[in-house]
């Protein structure tokens, strides 16, 4: 007869399972599922940001800093920087049309240039003075005191050209002149004057080129084009009393051609970049063609005989130039344009007895490119920048510091991006402070937030109003401001003390990855709940939300931390006895911004959990440190309401 073992066998006690969220350092992450995140990761955050080791707290609030005029959208930010009297000055633009300068809580009106309502202008100070640009309106000057704009100057008459030694041959050649102005500006060029029956070397004879000035005017010099008819190129430049040019052959440019627009007046512009001692930028009547000024005392000039000096950037591609950048640490200038990108390094070549400066571009990217200048911003050894494939960043290849390349930073947020329009890409503009790029859409009045401290998304900011513009200044006190411009007139500054919108409530809302304990196809009975926050202010609410058998998502408990548990009268509530009803403890009972933690008992059967921490209250903010859940399988028999197979 055979023996069978009937003693039971000993009971295994099934482990525990747990999910444990103790840091949230990767951020925002809107590209993947909530039950593909990870544990580090956030499905939503909303007036997030991320400190210490990735610790999700409440944006900083925004107060008011004054009022530019008194109508209108702020469309753009300069400041002037007064050595003499070591004050530093904000200036803005409203749609009113006037630059306004900061004055206490309002500001007063810069005289002297005006502006069509919906102007937008950029601004950079070199050589003690603060230049305006805009497309609408010539450069403009501000000195401290006075708004300076540039008299236009016509073009010299009267060309006539000699064949003074008498050489002969097959060829006509052509010449043409133009007139540079004060400010270094240069006139279209005179009606061409024709010369036939001369050599192909013109070094064989000599040809006398006279012109008459222009009347009433203030001239800087001429400068002197030739070449065959149609083709004429740079050749020499001479001073403002002189109106002959004896032309003996000396060598001509290949590249230097004639300007298409009279820029004596000023440049039409929509951007202004420093680069070392020379000013940036691009004449909205020539967009492809990219403007380089001689460098300090003539960085307001950007004609060939001061040292400056132009170059097209890539002229049949059919896209415009949308930015200008100077990649920190290199001697290369990055100009953008919609879908490409383009180093340019400066050189310089003999033409003549003059050294002209030569500049060279090569591409960097010929797929991804920028959508506004407003987006590009110098970040640490990098450049960031936003276009319609997204955010990406230009900086040196490592390890090869003479490759340039470009990647993209932004591929967790592209559901987010794809809801933009063409609207939000155009008027998008960007801040870089506290290591976080400020990406702000003002359409939308919502602004993404990229911290490159952590290399995450922090959270979706959204506010009461759009932020059309956004500049880091220093102020009179060495104080660091924070600056925003609105779709009103009103400038703000970004308090990370305040924890509001000049007022109005700030909505903190974050939810963490949907968490499968690990097994996801079975139910669990999730068992306890933990909770660890610190520097609770007003009111913080904790939901655990949790998806049963039936695939339902509902919220199994919820509560709340308000501020009199934290702030000191709380009562039983911070000492050993919990918070019961029995009254307050005698003496003052000192509760600091340390940790707080919180536990609950759940016993629920369900197969995801999610946490939800949301601050609603006004003045209310909180610091989450960490979130855990501990649970039990039910086994391979208990399985979710799915469909069998």
């Amino acid at each position: 007869m055979p023996i069978y073992n009937v003693n039971p066998p000993p009971f295994k006690k099934r482990k525990d399972i747990n999910a444990d969220w103790n840091t949230f350092r990767k951020g925002l992450n809107l590209l993947l599922r909530p039950t593909e995140l990870g544990h580090d990761e956030l499905a939503q955050a909303d007036n997030i940001m991320l400190i210490g080791s990735g610790v999700p707290t409440g944006r900083w609030g925004t107060s008011t800093y004054f009022t530019v005029n008194a109508t209108g959208a702020i469309n753009g930010f300069g400041t002037y920087n007064n050595t003499a009297s070591l004050t530093n000055e904000l200036i803005a633009l409203s749609d009113e049309g006037f630059l306004a300068k900061k004055n206490g809580t309002g500001s007063t009106v810069l005289t002297g240039q005006s502006y069509p309502s919906g102007s937008i202008v950029r601004a950079e100070q070199l050589g003690g003075k603060t230049y305006f640009v805009s497309k609408n309106v010539p450069l403009t000057a501000y000195n401290g005191i006075n708004l300076a704009v540039f008299a236009t100057i016509s073009a010299p008459t009267g060309l006539t050209a000699t064949n003074f030694s008498g050489g002969s041959g097959t060829f006509t050649w052509s010449w043409k002149v133009t007139t540079l102005g004060a400010n270094g500006g240069e006139t279209t060029p005179s009606t061409n004057i024709l010369l036939p029956g001369l050599p192909q070397d013109l070094s064989k004879t000599q040809v006398n080129v006279r012109w008459s000035a222009p009347s009433a005017a203030t001239l800087a010099g001429y400068q002197i084009y030739r070449g065959l008819p149609g083709d004429e190129t740079f050749i020499a430049a001479v001073g403002a009393s002189t109106t002959v040019y004896i032309d003996i052959g000396d060598p001509q440019s290949d590249t230097i051609f004639p300007p298409l627009a009279n820029t004596t007046g000023g440049v039409k512009s929509q951007f202004i970049t420093k680069f070392n001692d020379r000013l940036l930028m691009v004449d909205q009547s020539d967009p492809t063609k990219l403007l380089i000024s001689g460098r300090y005392p003539n960085q307001a000039r950007f004609n060939w005989a001061d040292g400056g000096g132009s170059i097209y950037i890539d002229p049949d591609s059919g896209q415009d130039i949308t930015g200008i950048a100077v990649q920190p640490g290199s001697d290369k200038i990055i100009v953008f344009k919609e879908f490409s990108s383009y180093a340019v390094t400066l050189s310089t070549v003999n033409i003549g007895n003059f050294v002209i400066l030569d500049p060279q571009y090569q591409p960097v990217s010929i797929a991804v490119g920028c959508s506004n200048p407003d987006t590009i911003q110098t970040v640490e050894n990098d450049v960031f920048y936003f276009g319609r494939k997204g955010m990406y960043v230009v900086g040196y290849e490592p390890n090869f510091l003479s490759i340039i390349r470009t990647n993209e930073v932004s591929a967790r947020i592209r559901p987010y991006l794809a809801l933009l329009n063409d609207d939000d890409y155009k008027t998008a503009c960007t801040m870089y402070v506290d290591n976080k790029y400020l990406l702000s859409f003002p359409n939308r009045k919502e602004i993404m937030v990229y911290d490159r401290e952590r290399g995450a998304f922090a959270g979706l900011w959204k506010l009461p109003f759009g932020i059309t513009k956004m500049k880091k200044y220093v102020d009179g006190t060495g104080t660091e401001k924070w600056v925003v411009g609105t779709t009103t007139n009103q400038v703000y500054t970004f308090e990370p003390s305040v924890n509001s919108d000049n007022g109005t409530t700030i909505s903190k809302i974050l939810r963490t990855n949907k968490d499968a304990l690990g097994v996801w196809n079975q139910l669990k009975v999730i068992k306890l709940f933990y909770a660890l926050l610190r520097n609770i202010t007003g009111t913080a609410t904790v939901n655990v939300l949790m998806e049963d058998r039936n695939g339902a998502t509902s919220v199994i408990k919820t509560f709340s931390i308000t501020g009199s548990d934290t702030g000191g009268k709380s009562g039983w509530g911070s000492t050993l006895w919990g918070s019961r009803m029995w009254g307050e403890t005698k003496g003052s009972i000192v509760t600091g911004s340390d940790e707080f933690p919180r536990w609950s008992q759940l016993y629920k059967i369900g197969r995801l959990i999610q946490v939800e921490v949301t601050s609603t209250m006004p003045n209310s903010n909180f610091e989450l440190l960490n979130l855990k859940v501990t649970g039990k399988s039910q086994g391979e028999n208990s399985l979710a309401s799915f469909e069998r197979v």
